[in-house]
């Protein structure tokens, strides 16, 4: 799978993490939630959060055989704002805390992005995409895992896409 060496925001910064992350596809994707949301905002386009792992299987197979896809591609890149938060990762937190949903020991970025995943979608598994009006943080459709039907997954993306705009 083609990994960028980094993603850069419109003013030709990294973004954050992208020392450690690296977007499949050449897509311009966003690995912390704050800047992801922010950016998006900005640019008007809804998010797409998704709950990806280095160590996650079906996450790489979705990219390679899905988000590959020439309009599914299309879509990701022109249409949406990726966020792709790693459950998994051991990176160090330089800000550690207790979770207020687990009661666990939040020290890693994985830590971090798994105990928001559960506290806040109720979902623990991945591929888990998660379609966003940045604006207010709205669900725009139902989550869903790994669909490896590209025809599927587009209409997934579409539909977000256009109850986005219908509310702008």
């Amino acid at each position: 799978l083609g990994r960028t060496q980094a993603s850069y925001s419109t003013d030709g910064k990294a973004h954050k993490y992208s020392d450690i992350f690296h977007a499949p596809l050449n897509l311009n994707v966003f690995f912390d939630y704050d800047e992801g949301m922010e950016y998006a905002n900005k640019a008007g386009k809804p998010v797409m959060l998704d709950f990806t792992g280095h160590a996650c299987v079906n996450c790489r197979k979705m990219e390679a055989s899905v988000w590959s896809d020439k309009d599914v591609l299309r879509l990701l890149n022109e249409e949406l704002v990726i966020i792709q938060l790693y459950v998994d990762d051991k990176t160090a937190l330089p800000e550690q805390f207790v979770s207020s949903f687990s009661g666990k020991n939040i020290r890693t970025i994985g830590n971090k992005w798994s105990d928001f995943q559960a506290s806040k979608y109720n979902a623990n598994s991945q591929p888990f995409y998660v379609l966003l009006n940045p604006a207010n943080e709205e669900i725009l459709v139902n989550p869903i895992g790994a669909d490896y039907d590209p025809k599927s997954y587009y209409s997934f993306l579409q539909s977000a896409i256009d109850r986005y705009k219908n509310k702008k």
